[in-house]
């Protein structure tokens, strides 16, 4: 070691003179930490320099991902998405805009039988979104139209999916997206449009004689227990069934993955679960958060995404 090299304060290394970092782990040859450095160990506090592969190498604790648990609020719109109990990944995805006072609404549940059922549900939730957003934004006013179009972008985005040789087959993910506005003529009535393939669902939350009354937007896309449309590569048909809604003014859209509607799968089964919840859910995230959580404590056998969208 020639007197001019570097030693990191962090692990060790040697690194070459004049060096302002070690190559080794990011540390800072001054002695402080880059704000890249990952997190310490959620089980027993070990260094980032211990974590490999999403996994503590001093206790074998599973570290959390970025898909593990994910939230995003913006005005009146609330999302979180959980990986659950039982799947080693999060399969789910959502996508969430907001146009003037238009909300843009996306759910997608990856097939888990399939090759990066977690991309296709990012990428197909993302470009429905985006779809909308730019056809809001251009001032359509066929919002069946712009579902159809949204639903094609998504399409392309799941079919793109990498499908690996000799794998579980293509790519293949279900899709829910809704757009929510008030009507130009009337501000105490509010529209939705819902397009959909699969079983992912979309609900209105509305107040009946001070409690909570469900309405389903749309019927699931199954044959027995499997889904009969979906998007990906190998889906024969990706044309959307579309609904729409008119509703009073103050209601909210609810927007899920089966991952919470299996354990309450009748409307009035998930309208008395609202009803024992909404009390502590003084917002639209405390909701979906509260809605998540009961999945979890029902056993969290799947991936769960809930988006609420007040009106």
């Amino acid at each position: 070691v020639t007197s001019d090299a570097q030693v990191c304060p962090q692990c060790g290394e040697t690194g070459a003179p004049g060096a302002t970092f070690c190559e080794a782990c990011g540390a800072d040859f001054a002695g402080t930490l880059p704000s890249i450095v990952g997190p310490s160990c959620v089980e027993c506090g070990a260094g980032h320099d211990e974590i490999f592969d999403g996994y503590c190498g001093n206790c074998g604790r599973k570290q959390p991902a970025e898909r593990d648990h994910l939230v995003e609020v913006i005005d009146g719109v609330a999302a979180v998405t959980d990986r659950g109990k039982r799947h080693h990944h999060n399969e789910d995805h959502f996508a969430i805009g907001l146009v003037g006072n238009t909300m843009i609404v996306v759910v997608c549940d990856g097939v888990s039988t399939t090759d990066f059922p977690e991309e296709a549900s990012l990428l197909a939730s993302a470009a429905a979104r985006d779809s909308l957003i730019a056809a809001i934004e251009a001032g359509a006013i066929d919002i069946e139209a712009a579902l159809v179009e949204a639903v094609a972008e998504a399409q392309v985005a799941a079919a793109g999916v990498e499908q690996t040789p000799n794998g579980e087959g293509p790519a293949s993910t279900t899709i829910v997206a809704t757009v929510v506005r008030p009507d130009r003529s009337d501000d105490q009535i509010v529209s939705s449009w819902t397009a959909w393939l699969g079983d992912s669902r979309a609900y209105w939350l509305s107040e009946v004689d001070g409690e909570v009354a469900v309405t389903q937007l749309m019927t699931d896309d199954v044959i027995g227990p499997s889904i009969s449309r979906w998007l990906g590569a190998d889906a024969d048909n990706t044309i959307p069934n579309i609904a729409a809604f008119e509703h009073d003014a103050g209601g909210r859209l609810l927007s899920c993955s089966d991952g919470l509607w299996k354990y309450v799968a009748e409307s009035e089964q998930l309208a008395e679960l609202i009803n024992r919840l909404d009390p502590d859910a003084d917002s639209a995230l405390d909701l979906a958060e509260a809605l998540v959580g009961f999945a979890n404590h029902e056993g969290g056998h799947d991936n769960t995404t809930v988006v609420i969208a007040q009106s």
